[in-house]
């Protein structure tokens, strides 16, 4: 799922228009006639909106559009392992604030619950924000590759669950991710 940041936050309209800053030339004036685009005058405002929707004149910008985004993800489950390293899966629990973590290799398991606190829940989806999760690709594989390490990730918002996946290729922020895991479980993933 990559974030839809032209959706209005506030109707949930798609049909909005990208708002231009700057003096505009006689295309643009054009255009905005047309109402392809908004016109937000000459200056700049940091933070200040970048989308108009032209259903209720909400507008917004793409930090709004990311923080009602990673606000609606109530849980997420994520799995990593091959043949030869064992096998790590965990389920995160944003509602009921716990965790479970379970590592198979071989004929052995070993199982952790943990129960999390809502400021711990809340530092996660920070976390998972800075590493950009929910604009990961859908899957990462490395062709010609048969055997090695697969992994996936199931983010659990309101709406539906979003699925990522790889076959011996990671996204860059994979090592991060990792690390964002080990913290809110105690245990590691890898």
């Amino acid at each position: 799922m990559a974030v839809n940041y032209k959706k209005c936050p506030k109707c949930g309209s798609k049909n909005s228009v990208k708002i231009v800053y700057g003096m505009p030339s006689f295309k643009l004036f054009q255009e905005a006639e047309a109402g392809k685009v908004k016109l937000g005058g000459c200056c700049i405002i940091e933070g200040g909106p970048e989308y108009h929707c032209k259903d209720c004149n909400n507008e917004w910008n793409r930090e709004q559009v990311l923080d009602i985004a990673y606000g609606q993800i109530r849980g997420l489950k994520a799995s990593v392992g091959g043949y030869f390293g064992g096998y790590y899966h965990v389920t995160i629990d944003l509602t009921n604030l716990k965790t479970m973590w379970l590592f198979k290799e071989g004929g052995s398991e070993e199982t952790s619950t943990r129960s999390i606190r809502t400021k711990t829940a809340e530092e996660f989806i920070k976390s998972l924000k800075e590493i950009n999760l929910l604009n990961w690709k859908a899957k990462y594989v490395e062709p010609g590759v048969c055997d090695g390490t697969q992994w996936s990730v199931e983010i659990i918002t309101d709406g539906r669950t979003v699925r990522k996946y790889g076959d011996n290729k990671f996204p860059e922020e994979w090592k991060q991710f990792c690390k964002v895991i080990k913290k809110i479980t105690g245990k590691e993933f890898r």
